[in-house]
C-alpha cells in the first residue's frame, strides 16, 4: 500500500475522512472494517454513507440526506448491541461463483452471473436503533475465517484483502468522471443480476423498490471509445479488459473500469451541507456509439434513457487526471 503521501498529493481530496488509505496505481481503498452479527453469525461491514449530518460528522462519513427518502420496502432494520456492534436482518450469500461471458459485442453478455446474492432480509441500507437516520452499511464478508480473497467464496466481488485484527479491508475501486474531474468511488450491490456481475457488486433485489426520492443519476455509455489512451463504456469494458477474471490484490490494478459519469458528488467545501446526493444510482444508458469520452453529466443527460436499475456507489475522493 502507498503512503499517506503518496496519497494526499496523487488524490486531490477524500469525500469522506473515515477512508484508512487510497492506492491510485492499484485502483483500491482501504476502509475500517467493522463486526457485525446476523442471527448469531459473524458478518464483516464497512460504513461509507450516513443520511443525518451529526452521524455522518461524528463517524467520518459521505453526508447523503436523499437516503432518509428511503421507501422502506429498501431499507432493513438493524440493532446496536453492547460495544456498538450492529446486529443485522440479513446477509449476502456470497459463495455463488460469478461469471460474465462476453458476446462479440461484449455488451449484453451471453451470459452472466452475480457473485453475492442477498437474501430477503438483506439491504445495505440500515436503520439501527439507536442512530439517527439510515446508514449505508455493506456488509463484505461473511463468517469468521480464513477469508477467501482469490475466488470470493465469503468475502465480497471487489474484497482483495482483509484484517480482522486490524479491522482494515480493501476493497478495488471503480473510476469515473464527475464534472470534467475524474473521480473513484465503490461499486458494492446492484438490483440487476447482470448488473451485478459487471459491477462485481452484491446482487440485492429489494433495493428495486428504493423510490426515485432516494435515487439520482448516473451515466453509463454502452458504446464508446476503446482505445487504451481515454477509453469508455461497457463494450470496452467486456472485451478489453479482464471481466471474467476474480479480482485480487495481484490484478487490482488491471481490473477495468467502464469510466461512468457521476452527476452529483459530496460538496467537500461544505460536506455536511445538504446538496442532493447520494450513493443510490438510477443508472441512465447512452445507447448511441460515442467516439470521443464523456466527462461531464450534462453531455450525458440529453442522450441518455433509463436502464432500470439502480447501484450502491458510495464516492470516495477526486482522482489525479491520469486516467
Amino acid at each position: 500500500m502507498q503512503s499517506f503521501f503518496h496519497l494526499f498529493f496523487a488524490v486531490a481530496l477524500l469525500f469522506f475522512k473515515s477512508v484508512n488509505g487510497v492506492d491510485t496505481t492499484a485502483h483500491t481503498a482501504t476502509f475500517p472494517l467493522h463486526h457485525g452479527t446476523v442471527n448469531g453469525k459473524s458478518v464483516w461491514y464497512i460504513l461509507t454513507d450516513a443520511s443525518d449530518a451529526s452521524v455522518a460528522k461524528a463517524r467520518g462519513l459521505d453526508f447523503a440526506p436523499d437516503l432518509a427518502n428511503l421507501a422502506s420496502a429498501a431499507v432493513a432494520t438493524a440493532s446496536l448491541g453492547a460495544g456498538g456492534e450492529i446486529a443485522f436482518a440479513g446477509a449476502p450469500d456470497c459463495s455463488p461463483t460469478r461469471t460474465y461471458v462476453a458476446s462479440a459485442g461484449g455488451f449484453p453478455p451471453a451470459s452472466a452471473t452475480p457473485g453475492g446474492v442477498a437474501d430477503d432480509a438483506y439491504s445495505p441500507f440500515v436503520r439501527v436503533n439507536g442512530i439517527a437516520g439510515v446508514l449505508n452499511a455493506p456488509i463484505v464478508a461473511t463468517g469468521d475465517g480464513p477469508f477467501d480473497v482469490e475466488h470470493h467464496r465469503n468475502t465480497q466481488d471487489r474484497v482483495v484483502a482483509i484484517d480482522t485484527a486490524k479491522n482494515t479491508v480493501t476493497l478495488v475501486l471503480a473510476r469515473g468522471f464527475v464534472g470534467g474531474k475524474p473521480v473513484y468511488y465503490l461499486s458494492t450491490e446492484a438490483s440487476d443480476p447482470v448488473a451485478a456481475s459487471v459491477e462485481r457488486a452484491t446482487y440485492v433485489p429489494r433495493l428495486a423498490k428504493a423510490g426515485a426520492a432516494a435515487e439520482i443519476p448516473i451515466g453509463v455509455v454502452a458504446n464508446g471509445p476503446v482505445e487504451p489512451s481515454g477509453p469508455q463504456g461497457l463494450a470496452y469494458l467486456t472485451l478489453r479488459t479482464p471481466i471474467a477474471d476474480d479480482a485480487t490484490a495481484a490484478n487490482a490494478a488491471t481490473i477495468g473500469s467502464p469510466f461512468n459519469v457521476l452527476s452529483l458528488v459530496p460538496n467537500t467545501k461544505a460536506p455536511f451541507a445538504d446538496n442532493g446526493y447520494s450513493p443510490l444510482w438510477n443508472v441512465m444508458v447512452v445507447g448511441t456509439p460515442q467516439s470521443a469520452r464523456i466527462t461531464s453529466y450534462a453531455g450525458i443527460a440529453p442522450i441518455a434513457k433509463p436502464a432500470g436499475f439502480v447501484v450502491n456507489c458510495p464516492a470516495i475522493a477526486f482522482g489525479d487526471g491520469s486516467y
